[in-house]
């Protein structure tokens, strides 16, 4: 059996433009001993052809798992999830170009460091339309950061990365080869399968399978840390992505509402829904009434702008909330029981300014 399982989702005929420079990167690894699971999102025919013809040219052993229509990031991986035994697995997206040492350089630090449940590299930003010219030197994401009223934001995303930045943090990591963060993007990360096991939700889930898409990855990130596991990014090593729905380099409240009106409604309703979702499960009662104020303050001011921007956000957010309780109260329980960090423990990942 292959040490690594590498798991990707398709689900338009849109991603195909990525597939040759993605699996030319991958031909171009260092580390060769993985499996591919592809999982068709789709039935978009026309991508899922062009990728298992990708998958040809790479020679290693790979499935295509069919999941019967576009049934969501979270239960897509699921799927993938539940058919491999893999020692680690990595979550890949289509629209990643990797450098040659990134498999290696990911599986020997979780070979070196058993407690870390999760590795990811430090993602840059790709302009696509420039193809390989596009490479930029604007970091993409370091993984995912939480503000004390539990806003979380792809760390120092847009942050030119270089010694002399003007930004404070990438100054002072600039030098490092890795970087402990709260948890990875869900859109490149390798999980060790030992560890997740001890923090799946009901029916052996990795993802909540009502989320459908975002913040499964912030969810995921909350119960590996509640559990004592600890997660890191690798500076010294590099992968670029070209991330459509990437958020404001300015983390302000002004910046925050421009980029809210620009998001797409399945963005928007999503990510609503399932932050909600994602606090009710996993925090403390004691952080929770701590930080109350805060992230009470944050909730109002979230709920005003999308009833006067976009209402239908809110109310068939909340109408899938109240469905889907049961298997939300469900996954807090079995959350809970996996928690081994005291809850002044987890208080150092939420940052006060």
């Amino acid at each position: 059996m292959p040490k690594l399982s590498i798991h990707m989702i398709l689900h338009s005929d849109e991603q195909q433009k990525y597939l040759p420079f993605l699996f030319e990167s991958l031909q171009n690894q260092s580390f060769t001993d993985y499996e591919f699971i592809l999982i068709d999102n789709s039935s978009h025919a026309a991508v899922i052809d062009m990728a298992e013809a990708e998958l040809k040219k790479l020679s290693k052993p790979y499935r295509i798992l069919d999941a019967g229509g576009n049934v969501g990031f979270a239960a897509g991986h699921n799927l993938a999830y539940k058919a491999t035994h893999a020692q680690y697995f990595l979550l890949l997206n289509p629209d990643m170009y990797l450098q040659s040492n990134v498999l290696e350089n990911m599986v020997k630090f979780l070979d070196a460091h058993q407690d870390t449940s999760n590795v990811s590299v430090r993602l840059m930003r790709w302009e696509f339309e420039k193809a390989k010219e596009g490479f930029s030197n604007d970091i993409d994401a370091i993984g995912i950061r939480l503000f004390r009223n539990r806003r979380a934001v792809e760390w120092l995303t847009r942050e030119e990365w270089k010694k002399d930045s003007e930004n404070s943090d990438v100054r002072k990591i600039f030098d490092k080869s890795a970087i402990e963060v709260f948890g990875a993007s869900g859109a490149f990360v390798m999980y060790r399968r030992a560890s997740i096991e001890k923090v799946l939700l009901p029916e052996e889930n990795l993802f909540d399978p009502t989320y459908h898409s975002y913040k499964e990855d912030l969810d995921l990130a909350y119960r590996l840390r509640n559990a004592g596991f600890t997660s890191y990014v690798l500076l010294d090593t590099v992968a670029y992505h070209d991330r459509t729905g990437a958020g404001p380099r300015n983390l302000g409240d002004a910046a925050a509402i421009k980029n809210k009106k620009t998001q797409p409604y399945y963005v928007s309703f999503h990510s609503y829904k399932n932050h909600i979702r994602t606090l009710y499960k996993n925090e403390y009662w004691q952080n929770f009434l701590i930080d109350l104020p805060f992230i009470l303050w944050y909730e109002i001011k979230k709920f005003g702008f999308l009833l006067l921007t976009n209402p239908k956000v809110v109310f068939v957010g909340w109408k899938e909330i109240f469905a889907h309780f049961g298997y939300t109260n469900a996954a807090r329980r079995a959350i809970h029981k996996t928690r081994k960090n005291h809850y002044q423990g987890i208080r150092r990942w939420f940052l006060f300014e």
